[in-house]
């Protein structure tokens, strides 16, 4: 009996332990496997260069993944400011020299991801993943995240 209660207590911890790691510990996606969609696009004044990537994942019933990096042009530093799910259209400008302005949406669906980001502070990430890391924290000082993300409740549990 007593056998038992250490497993059970163990499994617990463990599942626990998991879930703290997946909801708190986010990075954007690797670009190993990405191919460039749209870019690199330079700012005015020349200070960044942003470049949008896709990455397919799940096979023949997946989806595509959209990321945007921009790389600083004095210093070569990358860093990934967008994430999102792939939609009817995509397309990236920029407003100022440090605001990009990315559109992704599908309007029959009603899906919207547009979103004007500060390059050196602004960070967006369709399921808010990236809002909760600890990891990202001290790098952004605004995160935001898809406002009408449909999600099952047991997957926001486990961190999602």
């Amino acid at each position: 009996m007593k056998k038992r209660y250490i497993i059970l207590t163990l499994l617990i911890i463990s599942l626990i332990l998991l879930i703290g790691y997946n909801r708190y510990s986010y990075n954007f996606k690797s670009l190993e496997n990405a191919e460039l969609f749209v870019g690199p696009l330079e700012s005015p004044g020349g200070k960044y260069k942003a470049s949008a990537y896709y990455i397919l994942y799940g096979g023949a019933a997946g989806g595509v993944l959209y990321i945007v990096e921009v790389e600083q042009t004095q210093t070569g530093e990358k860093k990934k400011i967008y994430s999102s799910n792939h939609k009817e259209k995509f397309s990236m400008s920029w407003k100022t020299s440090d605001i990009l302005s990315i559109i992704n949406e599908s309007p029959k669906f009603d899906e919207y991801r547009n979103i004007d980001l500060n390059v050196q502070t602004d960070i967006y990430e369709e399921s808010g993943s990236a809002c909760r890391s600890l990891t990202l924290e001290e790098k952004f000082e605004n995160c935001y995240k898809a406002k009408d993300n449909k999600m099952p409740l047991f997957l926001k549990l486990l961190g999602f």
